[in-house]
């Protein structure tokens, strides 16, 4: 992402129901940002009409992203959102992707992207599954009304042995670090990791998974998760979802400006003038090893 361009979204998601309109100070502060480069973007943004400013010298979004969104398809869905990032996901991990959905008290498969290896997951859209096992099904679980929740349950839980506390602190501890991992609970031999995905509204109602052979997941387990919250959170952006809930857009356009800031610093240290290796410089060397010694006056 261009920088600039990353830093001037950024403005947007510093509004929200609760702030329809910020100084200029506030913007900067909410999206943490230096006061001047707030000022000149802002400024920007509203000489095109996407910020209006007040009498009171406060910003408010304008009624050209009201029409912008007007213009959104209405039958845009979620596998149209989420399936050219499951298949960059699939791409980089090898693993298979799922795009898995709650339908009254099941867990669907919505959408799936194969991996290419032999030793894999079989799973096909539409499958249903019971709502209690796998990261998915408890990841969706975890992000339930209280009343969602005691209904999926009563109608999920079969045998008199569920350890209730145990369900409870770990679908608690999923949603505090944002994703889940379950190890042979459905099938054996297989790992789940699975993130939530926020819609518009920040509500959770689809996941997306990996699943794998847990010989080739489990050692990899806490990168391919730190991979599969960044796919969530992609998909939650492109989805609506609140700046908490989604992509930081700011920290996302540094992060990829900082490979080229670091390539042009490498350059300037390693080029001619920082080794004193110019042309002039060699033709000064070589003169001066070159050169005969004077001999001293008898």
């Amino acid at each position: 992402m261009i920088r600039a361009v990353g830093r001037a979204l950024a403005i947007f998601d510093a509004y929200d129901n609760e702030h329809l309109s910020l100084s200029l100070q506030e913007i900067a502060e909410r999206i943490q940002m230096p006061k001047t480069t707030a000022f000149r973007l802002v400024n920007t943004l509203e000489r095109a009409g996407f910020l209006v400013r007040m009498d009171n010298q406060r910003y408010c979004l304008s009624l050209k992203l009201a029409r912008l969104g007007g213009l959104v398809r209405s039958t845009l869905n979620i596998r149209d959102v989420a399936r050219p990032i499951m298949l960059q996901v699939n791409e980089q991990v090898s693993e298979t992707i799922t795009l898995n959905a709650i339908v009254g008290h099941d867990r669907m498969v919505l959408d799936v992207v194969d991996t290419p290896a032999p030793l894999m997951s079989m799973v096909r859209p539409g499958e249903r599954m019971p709502l209690l096992l796998s990261a998915s099904a408890r990841v969706l679980m975890a992000y339930m009304t209280p009343e969602q929740l005691e209904a999926a349950l009563a109608a999920n839980v079969r045998t008199p042995d569920f350890d209730r506390a145990a369900f409870d602190r770990e679908i608690q501890r999923f949603r505090r670090q944002g994703y889940g991992i379950s190890r042979g609970q459905r099938v054996a031999g297989l790992t789940a990791i699975a993130v939530p995905i926020f819609d518009i509204h920040d509500q959770v109602n689809y996941c997306l998974s990996l699943t794998g052979p847990s010989v080739r997941v489990d050692p990899r387990d806490h990168e391919l998760a730190e991979i599969m919250m960044t796919a969530g959170r992609d998909i939650s952006t492109r989805l609506g979802a609140s700046p908490g809930n989604s992509l930081d857009l700011k920290m996302l356009s540094e992060d990829e400006a900082a490979p080229r800031s670091r390539g042009r610093s490498a350059a300037r240290k390693t080029g001619p003038k920082a080794e004193g290796a110019g042309p002039r410089a060699a033709s000064a060397a070589r003169k001066r090893k070159t050169a005969a010694p004077v001999p001293k006056a008898a």
